[in-house]
């Protein structure tokens, strides 16, 4: 069985999603078509727009076989991390390929400059510190070290970087799984306006719900998106930020062990709360030539969920499945001596130790998204899993 797998978000699942699943099955002939997808949190440090399930049935809908959820201490990390640990697992499932988006330049032409500069990764990491010695952020040391490396600024695209990593991570994990990038259409992922008919980045759909969004996704993904808006609507930022706060101010927990810690970041948030800021007025003081926006909100999430340093160590062995068809069924059969597949509750009672600390991570998560939709707890244990007898085309 050849399988396919693409890390995603999907929030939402729009018509570019639709066409990165449907041209990958096309170019790799796979029997089976994977995603690994965030949970209620993305990388940008945020609430999803709406949750996971209805995000996993979205993409069941429209060309995968099965939805695996991250756990949220991955996605709310750097590329670097993000990719590694997304990769580990996907390995462990045994896929052949991987699949996933780039911007500006063609799949030949972003494979070798990927080449080159995993190739040269010493001196890449040497332009890097150059530039963090100069109090740049990371994310920005980066930027500037690849345009000098490259003496070209095409290939510096969040999106882009994001597949450099990917790259990176297979070639340190297991150089057989082939890559297969795919140009985006019609929109770059960081696109803020709807400048095209059919394709928009995700980042232009959340900020244009109100206007006319139905065109630019498949249809059982638009219907999933106005449902749930109009049972939950959108996560209340306050209601978060007054959970940061207490656990904070009041409760003074320690910050120092959660993950994207930045030494001397407490006392500086300590300063900023003394002026009882909202939560956009605290982000936009917070950030720094050193400290993005996003890490300063994964900072923020990983906090308040008690994600600490330690889950980097995990060696987790197990996937939590967020929706399937028949075809997946094989695939479970053939790697159960390697992986515990959770889809209902009793199955928990199969984990180890590290692995129940990582799905203790993952449901801690899904309930603070309850809470701040207003849902009713532990939905993981009483949400029926989707489960298709055959894939139909939206």
């Amino acid at each position: 069985m050849k399988k396919l797998a693409i890390i995603s978000e999907f929030n939402p699942f729009h018509n570019g999603h639709k066409y990165l699943i449907d041209k990958a099955k096309e170019v790799t002939k796979t029997d089976l078509a994977i995603s690994l997808m965030s949970g209620d949190f993305v990388q940008r440090g945020e609430a999803s727009l709406i949750d996971k399930y209805s995000r996993a049935d979205a993409a069941l809908d429209n060309g995968f076989d099965l939805v695996i959820e991250m756990p949220n201490f991955i996605s709310l990390q750097s590329a670097e991390f993000f990719s590694y640990k997304s990769i580990e697992l996907l390995n462990k499932l045994k896929i052949d390929y991987l699949a996933f988006g780039i911007e500006n330049l063609d799949s030949e032409d972003f494979l070798d400059i990927s080449a080159r500069l995993i190739k040269d990764n010493d001196r890449l990491e040497e332009l890097t510190k150059y530039y963090i010695d100069k109090k740049y952020s990371f994310t920005e040391a980066k930027y500037l070290a690849l345009k000098d490396f490259l003496g070209r600024e095409d290939f510096i695209s969040s999106n882009n970087i994001l597949a450099l990593e990917y790259m990176r991570s297979i070639s340190k994990i297991n150089p057989n799984i082939k890559a297969i990038p795919i140009r985006r259409l019609g929109a770059n992922n960081q696109d803020l306006d709807i400048k095209d008919e059919k394709y928009a980045s995700s980042t232009s759909i959340r900020m244009n719900l109100s206007g006319n969004i139905e065109k630019l996704m498949p249809s059982s993904s638009y219907q999933k998106l106005i449902s749930f808006q109009k049972n939950y609507g959108l996560v209340n930022k306050e209601n978060l930020f007054d959970i940061f706060k207490y656990k904070f101010m009041i409760e003074e927990s320690q910050m120092q062990e959660s993950l994207c810690y930045e030494e001397g970041l407490d006392n500086y948030f300590k300063t900023l709360l003394k002026d009882s800021p909202t939560y956009d007025e605290f982000i936009e003081l917070a950030v720094s030539k050193r400290n993005t926006m996003a890490r300063i909100k994964r900072l923020m999430l990983n906090y308040i969920l008690n994600n600490k340093k330690f889950l980097n160590d995990l060696d987790y062995n197990f996937v939590k499945v967020l929706a399937f068809n028949e075809k997946a069924t094989k695939l479970f059969r053939d790697i159960k001596k390697e992986l515990k597949i959770v889809i209902r509750k009793s199955d928990i009672e199969a984990l180890d130790h590290d692995d129940l600390l990582v799905y203790e991570n993952m449901l801690r998560a899904s309930n603070l998204y309850s809470l701040l939709i207003d849902r009713q707890f532990n939905t993981d244990f009483t949400r029926k899993i989707s489960i298709k007898k055959t894939y139909e085309a939206n």
